[in-house]
């Protein structure tokens, strides 16, 4: 996490990756309210991974003991002090700037902190009721109920209200740069290939992809996606459309596999954690072989192989 501290209250100030600083009450991220501090001070940014200071005010900053010139950025290192409007006035220490990171500060509490990663649980990982995840092809994080799917994005100092208490978000995280995607190679479409044995307790998945047959290996959820891929497969041979094939109720889902809703759900963000990983930024459809509305999820894949045992159980291809 990245803050600084008031040397004059002895709190820590946690840093946003824009952090405006001033003595404007209502646009500011810290308020300075004090004589000579302007109402837009100074502007501490991450870029690039490293933390810069700008001084936009009337009478200054100082960083230890020297002042910096105005409207130009200056790096920032840990234990350098600032001073706003003076040196000696308004102090503070920048006492850790770490970047790619994202946690919550307790809003009643700010001494309260929880340092988060992808797919983290709420409150714990024995009886979660909450998952913060990051979506790559969106670039966002989220917090989503696991109980009701209900999910929000989190904005880099916005406020969320989770286990009984408010929460302020912070993500310390340099915004990548935009790739040129001209004249990239269209990937051709993804297709699945279960292996499932015989008494079912053991699913096996591959995905092939340009060619390239890339081993996912056996895991609990693929079981989750075997079941979807069931599903998909129903509804085509039943004659329906390709936008309502192998739609499926999470409640309903939850109930085949046996398990609780919050569980099913965990189960659901691994697998699409396992699937985008596995795959490379040409293929940003990744992203959406797991679809979801309305309560409903299925798999969104028109290739599918199963093999039961040793035995073709059924095959879907485009």
């Amino acid at each position: 996490m990245a803050y600084l501290i008031d040397e004059q209250k002895l709190e820590r100030v946690y840093l946003k990756s824009y952090h405006t600083i001033g003595r404007y009450k209502f646009n500011v991220d810290t308020l300075i309210d004090k004589p000579g501090v302007s109402r837009h001070h100074a502007i501490i940014e991450l870029n690039e991974g490293k933390w810069f200071i700008r001084d936009v005010s009337t009478n200054g900053i100082w960083i230890n003991d020297k002042k910096v010139d105005k409207n130009l950025p200056y790096q920032l290192f840990e234990n350098d002090k600032i001073d706003f409007a003076g040196p000696g006035q308004n102090s503070f220490v920048a006492a850790n700037l770490a970047t790619e990171c994202q946690y919550l500060v307790s809003q009643s509490n700010p001494k309260k902190v929880i340092e988060v990663g992808n797919q983290f649980l709420l409150p714990n990982e024995k009886d979660p009721t909450h998952i913060i995840y990051f979506e790559k092809l969106l670039n966002y994080w989220f917090l989503e109920d696991l109980v009701t799917s209900d999910r929000q994005a989190l904005i880099d100092g916005g406020s969320i209200s989770v286990m009984n208490d408010q929460w302020t978000f912070y993500s310390a995280t340099s915004v990548p740069i935009t790739k040129q995607l001209s004249h990239q190679i269209m990937a051709k479409p993804i297709s699945l290939e279960f292996s499932v044995s015989q008494d079912e307790e053991d699913t096996h998945l591959t995905i092939n992809s340009n060619g390239n047959a890339i081993d996912l290996g056996s895991r609990s959820h693929h079981y989750l996606l075997l079941l979807l891929a069931r599903a998909r497969i129903e509804d085509k041979d039943a004659g329906l459309d390709t936008d309502v094939q192998g739609w499926i109720y999470r409640e309903d889902l939850a109930k085949s596999l046996g398990i609780q809703m919050n569980h099913m759900n965990i189960m659901v963000h691994r697998a699409k954690k396992q699937l985008t990983e596995a795959l490379d930024e040409s293929h940003p459809s990744s992203a959406f072989i797991i679809e979801a509305r309305c309560g409903q999820i299925r798999v969104n894949c028109q290739d599918i192989t199963i093999i039961k045992g040793s035995k073709l159980e059924t095959r879907m291809s485009l």
